[in-house]
């Protein structure tokens, strides 16, 4: 069989049960198990197939997607600020919106690479990577309330050879007054518990429960954030957070005591909130 042969026959699967990417699907699991590319795909996808074995693991992978199992899962890699991170069902898939999250502080920054900052809700770890990688900055800590999270967060940090401090906490419980930070980020789980059951079944059933909801409504976290983050901030520190598409109006009403930002996303959303003390 050659591989545009077995392409062509999941994708059609897929997009037969429903799925509407079933063709970025199928390739995606193509280059991953065959060790493909955009060029290795362009001038082999004639070729007869040759690893009989991979075609059975690219079957097994097929059998998870039509569960609704998401592709980042099966593989055990999403992409995230260009860098590939290890998940699995214990930390949520990493998102292309959250990387405007990144963007901001870098931004923020100003090129000062001398600052401490936090990451709070850290999941696989990947906001508080990425910051140490593209920001470069000094020390960056990151925590989450799950053992798991804590174990994947470290995981990615080592395979991608950086130096940062991961711990589980409660929020920000396991803190003391001494630690201060010039800037805080999270993205904390902010569904509401009655729209969880309604979402996508790739991700109700697949992504873990704790890191989406955000209490009745959608709030929970950003109050314990707001009753806690200025004590560990030093002078003129920073606060950010992702926050869900209708929330900013929300937002400002929790943290009306400080200067808040809205910013968008590419589609024009409520994506990042900018809290300054």
């Amino acid at each position: 069989m050659k591989y545009v042969e077995i392409y062509n026959k999941y994708a059609q699967l897929l997009t037969d049960r429903g799925f509407l990417d079933a063709k970025s699907d199928v390739l995606l699991l193509i280059y991953e198990i065959f060790g493909l590319d955009f060029s290795k795909w362009t001038l082999q996808k004639y070729d007869e197939i040759k690893e009989k074995t991979k075609i059975d693991l690219l079957h097994q992978c097929i059998e998870k997607r039509l569960e609704n199992m998401p592709v980042q899962y099966i593989l055990n890699k999403a992409y995230f600020c260009g860098m590939p991170f290890f998940v699995d069902e214990n930390v949520l898939i990493p998102r292309f919106d959250t990387e405007i999250l990144v963007e901001e502080v870098i931004s923020l920054a100003g090129g000062n690479k001398n600052l401490k900052i936090l990451d709070v809700c850290t999941g696989s770890g990947a906001i508080a990577i990425a910051l140490k990688k593209l920001g470069g900055f000094i020390e960056v800590d990151a925590l989450d309330i799950s053992e798991n999270a804590v174990k994947i967060a470290k995981k990615n940090a080592k395979i991608l050879g950086c130096d940062i401090n991961i711990f589980k906490s409660d929020m920000f419980s396991n803190l003391t007054s001494e630690n201060k930070y010039d800037i805080i980020v999270s993205n904390p789980p902010y569904v509401k518990s009655r729209v969880i059951k309604t979402l996508d079944k790739e991700v109700r059933d697949f992504e873990p429960e704790l890191a989406l909801d955000g209490g009745s409504d959608g709030m929970k976290f950003y109050n314990i954030i707001e009753k806690n983050f200025a004590k560990h901030l030093n002078t003129e520190g920073i606060l950010l957070m992702e926050i869900g598409f209708d929330q900013g109006d929300d937002i400002r009403n929790i943290f009306k005591n400080y200067k808040t930002i809205i910013k968008k996303d590419l589609s024009n959303l409520d994506r990042v909130a900018i809290v300054k003390i």
